[in-house]
C-alpha cells in the first residue's frame, strides 16, 4: 500500500522524470486532500456524520493511491527502487529461491468417510497436525489395493500430488474387503521428494 501523502506527487520535476500523467496525479492529490480535510473536520467535531465522511474519504483516497501505484509506480522502469520504496512500494525480490529436497518425514493417518469406498489420507507433521512443514511445497500420496504390503511408500504403484495435507482417495466396489496400503511424503516445488512415511493399511468397505 503506498504512503498517504503528497511527497513526489507534489513535485513537478519528479512527475516529469517518472513519466506520470499530470491529470492522474491531480486526481490522486485531490482524494488525499479531501481525506485530510475530512479528518480535520472530524477532529474538531467528532460526530457520527463527520466520522462517516472521514471514513468514506479515507477509503476513496486509499483506492486512488492503490490504483495509481499499480498503474504508474509498481512496474515503472523510470523509477529506481529507492524511489518506489519511498512511496511504500517494495521492489520485487529477484534473488532466486532455493528449493531444497524436504527433510521432514510425515506420519500417515487413514480415516473413514461417509462413503465406505473412500479413505481420507492425512499427512501429519512432526507435531501431529495436518499441516505442511516449511520445507514442503505439497504432499505426495501413494497407495496400492491388495497384494503384499510394500516395504516403502516409494514402492506403491499409484500416486497423486496435492498442495493440501489431506486427500480423499476413492475406491470401487470391486475393491471391497481388500486391504489397501497408503503412504505419504513431502515434496518441493521441483518435484523432489523427502522421506516416505511408514506404510499404513486399511480394509476397504
Amino acid at each position: 500500500m503506498p504512503k498517504m501523502g503528497g511527497g513526489a506527487l507534489g513535485d513537478s520535476a519528479k512527475i516529469t522524470a517518472f513519466g506520470w500523467d499530470q491529470a492522474e496525479v491531480t486526481e490522486v492529490l485531490g482524494k488525499i486532500n479531501a481525506f485530510l480535510t475530512a479528518r480535520a473536520a472530524y477532529a474538531a467535531d467528532d460526530s457520527s456524520a463527520k466520522r462517516l465522511a472521514k471514513d468514506e474519504a479515507k477509503e476513496e483516497a486509499i483506492d486512488a493511491m492503490r490504483d495509481f501505484a499499480n498503474a504508474a509506480i509498481r512496474f515503472n522502469k523510470l523509477m529506481d527502487d529507492p524511489a518506489k520504496l519511498n512511496m511504500g512500494i517494495h521492489p520485487k525480490d529477484t534473488t532466486p529461491t532455493r528449493h531444497e529436497r524436504p527433510t521432514s518425514q510425515p506420519d500417515t493417518a487413514v480415516e473413514n468417510t461417509l462413503n465406505h469406498f473412500e479413505r481420507k489420507v492425512v499427512a501429519l507433521n512432526h507435531e501431529g497436525k495436518a499441516a505442511k512443514p516449511a520445507d514442503a511445497y505439497g504432499v505426495r500420496y501413494a497407495w496400492q489395493v491388495g497384494g503384499e504390503k510394500p516395504a516403502s511408500g516409494a514402492d506403491l504403484p499409484k500416486s497423486k500430488f496435492s498442495r493440501k495435507p489431506i486427500l480423499v482417495i476413492p475406491h470401487t466396489e470391486a475393491d471391497k474387503a481388500k486391504t489397501a496400503y497408503y503412504s505419504t511424503c513431502y515434496e518441493n516445488s521441483k518435484g523432489e521428494t523427502g522421506p516416505w512415511s511408514p506404510v499404513e493399511e486399511a480394509v476397504i468397505g
